[in-house]
């Protein structure tokens, strides 16, 4: 068994811990999804989710969930691009409306279609399928191995998965695809959690004072070139569009470490992706930076 995952029960037994406080301290997610609307117009979403305070239903209180951010749309085609591809909208809280959310035990719920529903179960262990849920409707998604985490001062298990899109589920954040999105069919979108913090506190998956919206910035990075990559998400490889023959490229995860680099083409550079893992990731070169989702 994983030592991580050792020291988590441990805690467990010798404090009698029974269910973390999931809800607790301001919880904020953010999150990036890019969809096709339709190819070749690419959209890419930054957005948060927030607490913002509570309801009740039938003597039962829920947590209210906002969430708001703003759609990028960009042309992966020849010219012209049409009207609807360009630019960015921004939307706040009212765009989509109140999720409700509450913690039962080790389970998240959500009030949904005027029932209560699983959202997520995070009592598993190694070799469980996991549930059916209000975003799982995959019945053979598998927990493969088991690990815990540091969220504040917490640690949380972390359940890795096997034959789905979503690589992790986090203890009381979600899985990586983020806290509503779901867990394993994407149809035309890609959906990435960036960073689960308390108020500006990032925990994970990236760490520190404002690591939040370190995570976010990638997308705010100048486009001094026209510059662009396909597919989103790519698998194995993607083609970068607009090279210059000789310009380096080097490609960064949300820690903004180095994990590929290499020379250009004329006009389209193919980037070998295979040895990067499932993910988020900037592209940059001297002229522009663009972002590269990763899903195997």
């Amino acid at each position: 068994m994983n030592r991580g995952y050792t020291t988590f029960l441990a805690l467990q037994l010798a404090f009698g811990i029974q269910a973390q406080e999931y809800l607790a301290n301001d919880p904020v997610w953010q999150e990036r999804s890019v969809c096709a609307v339709p190819s070749p117009c690419i959209a890419t979403d930054s957005y948060s989710y927030r607490t913002a305070g509570d309801s009740l239903i039938a003597g039962i209180t829920w947590t209210k969930v906002v969430r708001e951010g703003s759609v990028s749309y960009s042309w992966q085609a020849a010219p012209p691009v049409p009207t609807g591809c360009q630019g960015t909208v921004a939307y706040g809280t009212d765009w989509y409306g109140t999720y409700l959310i509450r913690q039962d035990g080790r389970q998240l719920r959500i009030w949904a279609d005027n029932m209560d529903q699983l959202l997520y179960d995070f009592d598993l262990h190694i070799n469980d399928m996991l549930p059916l849920s209000w975003n799982n409707w995959n019945e053979d998604i598998t927990v493969i191995a088991v690990d815990s985490v540091l969220i504040g001062t917490e640690m949380r298990a972390r359940y890795e998965l096997g034959n789905s899109w979503a690589q992790y589920i986090v203890e009381g954040v979600g899985s990586t695809n983020g806290l509503f999105e779901p867990i394993s069919n994407f149809f035309e979108c890609g959906y990435s959690l960036e960073c689960f913090g308390f108020g500006d506190q990032g925990y994970y998956g990236v760490a520190g004072p404002g690591a939040c919206d370190l995570a976010m910035r990638v997308g705010d990075l100048p486009h001094k070139a026209a510059l662009s990559i396909s597919p989103v998400p790519a698998k194995d490889h993607a083609t970068l569009h607009g090279t210059i023959q000789g310009e380096r490229f080097t490609i960064h995860d949300l820690q903004g470490r180095h994990v590929l680099h290499g020379d250009s083409h004329q006009d389209e550079t193919v980037i070998d992706l295979s040895a990067l893992p499932n993910g988020a990731y900037a592209l940059v070169t001297e002229r522009a930076a663009v972002r590269l989702i990763v899903m195997h």
